[in-house]
Order: C-alpha cells, then sequence, then structure tokens
C-alpha cells in the first residue's frame, strides 16, 4: 500500500529543500527586524547630536548679543539689582537675527532671557534658551574690566596678568631713567686768569649729582643742580546725561539704520532700533496683499560737559597727585 512513509522516502530531496527555505525565510526575517529595530536608535542619535550642536550655538549668540545690550547706562546699580531682556525683545531690538532651533521649530521667546545681576565687585550673567525639545542655561561672571570690547566682558587673567608686567616694567624703566648734561667747570689759576672747561655729569632719578674733575689745588668746581621731574597726566570722560524715553514706533520711510553709541562717545547722541513685520496694505485683484513694513524709534541724550586732558609736572611717585587719579606717562625732563 502507498503510504506517506513511502512518499518521503521517494522524495528525501523535496524535504531538504523546503525545509532550508524555510529556514532562509526565518533568517531574512530576523535580521530585517534588527534593522528596523536599531536604525531609529542611529537616526534619533544623529539628530540628537545636531539638535545639542544647534542649542548650544543658539545659547552663545544669546550671551554674545547681552555684551552689546549691557552698556553702562543699562548696568545694574545695587547689589542684587537685575536687568532682565526677553528673546521677544531682543528680536524686536535688532539684537539678534530671529533663529529656530534644528527642526525648524522657533524657541520660546518669552521664556527665554538673558539676565544681568549685580554683585559687590562684579556681575553674573544668566542665559536661558527654552525651545520645543530642550531648555538650558548658561550663567558667567562678567565685569568693567579695561580690555573689554563692550562696556563689560569675561574675565580674562592672561589679559591682567599682561597689562600688570607692562606697568611694572614702566615703573622700572622710569626709576632707571638718567639725564646727562654738559655743565661748565670754572678753574682759576694762581695768577688770577680763569678758565672754562666741559664735563659730563651724570645725573640719576633721586638727583644726586656726580662730577668727574682733576684733583688740583687751585681747582674749584660750580656745577649747576639738574632735578628731574616726571609726567603726569589726568584724563576725563566726557559727562553725558541719561538717555531719554523710546519714542513710539514710526513708519521708517526715511530708511534710517539702526544706530548704538558707546556710553562715553560725546559725538553720538541720538539711537535708533529698527523693526519690520508682515502687515495688510489691501487688496490687488480682490485678493488680500501683504507686505513687510519697516519701523523705528529712537532716543537721545545730551552733552553736559566734553571730556579733558590735564598734564602736570612733579617727582617721582607724588602721592598727592596719584591719589587724584593722575597716572605715569613715562616722561621726564
Amino acid at each position: 500500500m502507498y503510504t506517506e512513509e513511502n512518499a518521503r522516502g521517494r522524495f528525501p530531496l523535496r524535504d531538504i529543500l523546503l525545509k532550508a527555505i524555510v529556514v532562509i525565510i526565518f533568517l531574512i526575517l530576523i535580521v530585517f527586524i534588527i534593522t528596523k529595530v536599531t536604525e531609529p536608535d542611529n537616526k534619533t542619535s544623529k539628530s540628537s547630536s545636531n539638535y545639542d550642536k544647534v542649542f548650544s550655538e543658539n545659547l552663545e549668540a544669546m550671551e554674545n548679543a547681552a555684551y552689546s545690550y549691557f552698556t553702562t547706562d543699562r548696568l545694574p546699580k545695587e547689589v542684587g539689582d537685575v536687568n532682565e531682556l526677553t528673546l521677544r525683545e531682543m528680536f524686536n531690538s535688532n539684537l539678534l537675527d530671529a533663529f529656530t532651533d534644528a527642526d525648524g521649530k522657533a524657541c520660546d521667546v518669552n521664556n527665554s532671557f538673558i539676565r544681568l545681576t549685580k554683585n559687590d565687585d562684579d556681575y553674573t550673567l544668566r542665559v536661558n534658551l527654552e525651545c520645543n525639545n530642550k531648555k538650558d542655561y548658561s550663567l558667567t561672571k562678567v565685569g568693567e574690566y579695561d580690555y573689554c570690547e563692550h562696556d563689560i566682558c569675561k574675565r580674562d587673567s592672561s589679559k591682567e596678568n599682561a597689562k600688570e608686567k607692562k606697568e611694572e616694567k614702566q615703573q622700572e624703566e622710569v626709576k632707571e631713567v638718567e639725564i646727562t648734561e654738559e655743565t661748565t667747570t670754572t678753574t682759576r689759576s694762581s695768577n688770577g686768569s680763569t678758565s672754562n672747561s666741559t664735563t659730563n655729569n651724570t645725573t640719576s632719578s633721586t638727583g644726586t649729582n656726580y662730577s668727574n674733575s682733576n684733583n688740583s689745588n687751585n681747582t674749584t668746581n660750580d656745577t649747576p643742580q639738574v632735578t628731574t621731574t616726571y609726567e603726569y597726566r589726568k584724563v576725563s570722560s566726557p559727562v553725558l546725561s541719561s538717555w531719554s524715553a523710546w519714542s513710539s514706533w514710526q513708519y521708517n520711510n526715511e530708511r534710517y539704520s539702526a544706530i548704538k553709541c558707546a556710553s562715553d562717545d560725546a559725538n553720538c547722541l541720538r539711537e535708533v532700533q529698527l523693526f519690520s513685520r508682515r502687515e495688510y496694505i489691501g487688496t490687488i485683484d480682490g485678493k488680500a496683499a501683504y507686505a513687510t513694513v519697516n519701523y523705528y524709534s529712537y532716543r537721545t541724550r545730551t552733552l553736559i560737559s566734553s571730556g579733558s586732558t590735564d598734564i602736570k609736572w612733579s617727582t617721582y611717585n607724588d602721592i598727592n597727585l596719584l591719589n587724584q587719579g593722575y597716572t605715569y606717562t613715562g616722561n621726564v625732563r
């Protein structure tokens, strides 16, 4: 009788092929599933890395804009005082070009801000940024230093050390200055006639005179005293009034450019800020028409008194002048 066992014995190769095909299909399915599971993770990792990069760049851009915004008149005056500006206000004041996160979505313009807080000897700058998938902030110690490009900047110990070394070198050069002048020595001979001879006398910065002369019983030296004086300088900055309030926004038909004044620039008495937006302007061929409309706002200040430079000559290390704000120029006479 024909049985299933006989069929299997008659076609063993077919059974082997079927099993092999099943195994291959099973392996292909496993590889496909593994690929689908791991591929999103790789994409997410790359996307996350790019998102963090764009976020950091936007955070840094806000910090750099803060240095331009916080001029001397905007600095908090008393310890604990705070001055803050939102991201929306930064865009409106043209401190920053509008930016988005890596996904092309706008960040939170109200909860993102820059904030400056007054400490005892410096300030704390907080930059806060909130976007769709991330929010973070940075804290930086800043102050008013001589090497700042703006009114405030980060403290740079390397620049401070270089300045101190330069001042120490100038002080040493002043102390080592020597003045050489020709003086006339009158020699009276035994017969009553006189003769003049010239010698070089070197006077150190302490004012002590040294002269070279021949040891002779009939010779006397009449050497004039040489006094060294040092130049001191005091520079007074111009005095300017406080800024007026910003004017209301007006149409920028004259195409004014934005103007930002330095705090001590006596020639800059008017600041201008710009703002633009898309507005409905009417209909064209029965359809609503929109256009970019530009606005400007301004504020002014007045010059109360011009700056001046006062120069005085005195002895070395004149405490009275130094206490009045005078400094060495390095010039002597």
